[in-house]
């Protein structure tokens, strides 16, 4: 039997060699749409769409085939026909030859650089020919986008409230901007950067950390000592050295290392992110690393036996009245050292992963009183770690 193409204008039929005719489809909305499309829905049209009814594949474009090299081609469920002898056709506007291009250019920055000023008015301030750039060459110039990722950014992309929580929890762990600023505030007092020695600093290869002072509970500092804890001969030098040209905002700085510990990016993606070199990130990181660690670590957070005794729940009081804190090893799961001797000390046969081991003690309630510093399990057992806990 011998098929006819249906649309209007339209002479194809199935002896022509390399066509396929498509019924109309099932769904009467979209058989209206095709009737529509290929101008048979006229009132004094007398079309009607039978079994018989058939549209050839020349109104229809490549990506309407679910396979158009096959050599039984069907139709996509949504496929409408939407070539027609009568559709307007896009011409592509022919280019501009290269070399014209380049010669009116050149015409142009010609003309402004032997501009001047007419006769008996001042003569006109011409810049140099190194800083001149025409109008016609700024057009075609791409110039790069130095936008970066910032506290501030991020802020402005959050038109709401909500928003601007999810992003800062998702990114820092903090459940809002607010509890992120005071944070940093606490840790930071005034935004003061100078209390952090940055690794690449003279500073740093001339401090030394007093380690004895921290996460001991039994041993106190002068409270006139430095954020760091620094042992030096020169203060005042190291304040001085301690000075450079910072690229990121203190705010950004700490929203970086939030990142790094939250999300666990790589040194490279947040270089791209921030718009700064990739050793730049391991210095800023390694710098809030240290300086955290050593502010939190003088932290004297063991309360007085008293204030626990009274904030014991009455249940705990009744059966463990004179103990003062629970004590338990935890693992904490690093990256697997490039040193063997590392691997094999870190290894945990227990989590079958790199890990590192410290103690924690809480109180009756939950809360944290004591943190250890952090050991490699073979190399100092459990009962050695609550011995130099104290």
């Amino acid at each position: 039997m011998v098929h006819c193409c249906c649309v209007r204008d339209c002479n194809n039929n199935s002896t022509v060699t390399g066509l396929s005719f498509h019924k109309f489809p099932d769904d009467p909305s979209l058989a209206k749409i095709w009737t529509i499309k290929i101008k048979r829905n006229h009132p004094k049209d007398s079309f009607k769409v039978g079994e018989h009814t058939k549209v050839c594949s020349e109104h229809f474009l490549e990506t309407d085939f679910i396979n158009s090299f096959s050599t039984k081609r069907r139709l996509q469920a949504e496929a409408i026909p939407s070539v027609f002898a009568w559709s307007k056709q896009v011409v592509a506007r022919p280019f501009i030859k290269k070399k014209r291009r380049l010669e009116e250019e050149r015409e142009l920055a010609l003309a402004e650089q032997t501009e001047t000023a007419s006769e008996g008015e001042e003569t006109l301030e011409v810049e140099s020919k190194k800083n001149r750039v025409s109008r016609g060459i700024q057009v075609d110039r791409d110039t790069p986008c130095l936008h970066r990722f910032s506290l501030e950014t991020l802020l402005e992309m959050a038109d709401t409230t909500k928003k601007k929580t999810d992003y800062i929890s998702h990114l820092t762990g903090f459940k809002s901007y607010e509890r992120f600023m005071e944070v940093l505030e606490f840790v930071l007092p005034g935004l003061d950067r100078s209390k952090i020695i940055y690794c690449d600093t003279v500073a740093a290869s001339e401090t030394q950390i007093d380690m004895s002072v921290l996460f001991d509970s039994d041993k106190t500092t002068d409270s006139s000592e430095d954020s760091q804890l620094v042992d030096s001969e020169n203060t005042d030098d190291l304040l001085e050295t301690n000075a450079r040209d910072h690229k990121l905002p203190v705010e950004d700085e700490f929203l970086m290392f939030m990142m790094k510990l939250k999300l666990g990016l790589t040194n490279l993606d947040l270089a791209i992110r921030f718009y700064i070199s990739q050793g730049r990130v391991s210095n800023l990181v390694n710098s809030w690393l240290i300086y955290l660690y050593t502010f939190f670590g003088k932290l004297k957070i063991w309360p007085h036996r008293d204030v626990i005794i009274e904030q014991m729940p009455s249940k705990f009081k009744e059966e463990y009245p004179s103990t003062m804190i629970i004590i338990d090893c935890t693992e904490l799961k690093i990256e697997c050292p490039s040193s063997l001797l590392k691997q094999s000390e870190t290894y945990s046969n227990y989590k079958s992963t790199n890990t590192v081991k410290g103690l924690v003690g809480v109180d009756a309630k939950g809360g944290i009183m004591y943190v250890s510093h952090l050991y490699t399990f073979p190399k100092i057992p459990e009962q050695r770690m609550y011995i130099n806990g104290g």
